[in-house]
């Protein structure tokens, strides 16, 4: 049985996990801007054991995101969730999505309000956490958050990508981040058969992370499964629905 050490690293790890590839359920071209409203439910469990939801909701209008993520999960008698709301643009001069702004608050086994500002088109982050403030810089590369990774991921499908590599903010450091596409599958589902690709985060050989983007969903991520020590997660889609304005 897990300790609380233990659950409260089950609760992050799901959800780092889930919001590090969720951002990819909006796969638009970035040159063609539309108006529209996206709502996506997964039902999230430990092994065979259902622990809850995470929910989706995107927002996309003159070339900026809105992502927020919603967590709802219990696992023995304890509640927890958390909750994510993030504002990206598209930068031409890179052809990347960059983040704007963003603000966590997650409650349960801890309570943690976070806000997150970045500056120098994504070289330099300021971190506000329970009141504490902290500066990270990458005068090379460009920092951003899990939602504007998901979007470059979708983006990087799309066109044939099949490597990736991201820096992204974290509460208290700069996360480095490799994936590479491993290869394509069919998956059953609630929608029907799909064809996929399997992404897999490398370079580390404490986790087994897994994701499935289904081409024929507009590149949403279809089914996860990742595995660390004790942690035995899966995920897969159960609703959706888009509405153009």
């Amino acid at each position: 049985m897990f300790n609380i050490f233990q659950k409260k690293n089950f609760f992050f790890s799901i959800l780092c996990f889930f919001a590090l590839f969720s951002a990819c359920l909006w796969a638009k071209t970035p040159l063609a801007f539309a108006q529209s409203e996206q709502r996506y439910v997964y039902d999230v469990s430990y092994k065979s054991i259902a622990v809850g939801k995470i929910i989706r909701e995107l927002r996309s209008e003159g070339g900026r995101e809105t992502v927020n993520t919603t967590a709802e999960l219990s696992f023995l008698f304890y509640h927890f969730g958390g909750n994510q709301l993030t504002r990206i643009y598209w930068d031409d001069s890179s052809e990347q999505f960059l983040t704007e702004q963003f603000v966590r608050n997650n409650v349960g086994f801890t309570t943690v309000s976070m806000q997150a500002e970045f500056f120098k088109e994504g070289h330099q982050t300021r971190i506000t956490r329970d009141g504490e403030v902290n500066e990270f810089t990458n005068e090379t590369e460009k920092i951003i958050d899990f939602n504007a990774i998901g979007l470059q991921i979708s983006q990087g499908l799309k066109s044939g990508q099949t490597h990736f590599e991201f820096y992204m903010q974290t509460s208290d450091s700069v996360a480095h981040y490799f994936f590479e596409v491993t290869g394509k599958e069919v998956l059953d589902t609630k929608f029907g058969k799909l064809a996929t690709y399997r992404l897999e985060q490398t370079r580390r050989e404490d986790r087994k992370l897994t994701a499935w983007f289904a081409p024929d969903v507009n590149y949403q991520m279809v089914k996860f499964h990742y595995k660390r020590n004790l942690l035995d997660l899966h995920g897969v889609i159960s609703e959706r629905s888009m509405i153009s304005l």
